[in-house]
């Protein structure tokens, strides 16, 4: 009953950073949805997954507010180190690719960029979710994507709005 606590208020506060438009904001809730699931799954005793979602935890306060390309090199290392001294079986390489394609994502300045990898690696984590028998957990990484998708449209939208009309030829 815990752990699903914890998975509805990551879910929360990962509901809110989809809806937000400027990407130090995104992050920032993102940390904290990340830190509560990441307290989620070490209740469910899914210790690799805890790490790695953990791990993204500070991977978003970092990139919240130093954006470097050094920094996000220093991460994927660091994931990939965490992989080889956890890994026991191949459920651990969802955890891995969503902490990887949400790293490059987490460092990347353009919103839509940042969104679309966030897209895959929930995707990564739906599959993992399912496999261990989290359905609050799927929900939420379903409900993330689909959240997602709508910020990803409206951002793109206000995006082309702000670019000027094309000038017909004479």
């Amino acid at each position: 009953m815990l752990s699903q606590l914890l998975a509805l208020f990551a879910f929360v506060a990962g509901i809110s950073a989809f809806q937000l438009q400027q990407r130090q904001p995104i992050l920032l809730c993102w940390f904290l949805s990340a830190a509560l699931n990441a307290s989620h799954f070490m209740v469910l005793g899914q210790l690799a997954a805890a790490l790695f979602v953990g791990f993204t935890a500070i991977r978003f306060l970092v990139a919240a507010y130093y954006p470097k390309p050094i920094l996000m090199w220093l991460f994927i290392v660091l994931s990939t180190l965490l992989l080889w001294l956890t890994y026991q079986s191949p459920l651990q390489l969802l955890p891995f690719l969503a902490a990887i394609v949400g790293t490059i994502g987490s460092f990347q300045q353009k919103v839509l960029l940042v969104r679309t990898c966030m897209a895959i690696g929930a995707c990564a984590w739906i599959y993992h979710n399912i496999l261990v028998g989290s359905p609050v957990a799927v929900m939420m990484e379903l409900a993330f994507l689909a959240s997602n998708l709508v910020g990803f449209l409206r951002q793109r939208r206000k995006e082309q709005a702000q670019q000027p009309a094309p000038q017909k030829p004479k």
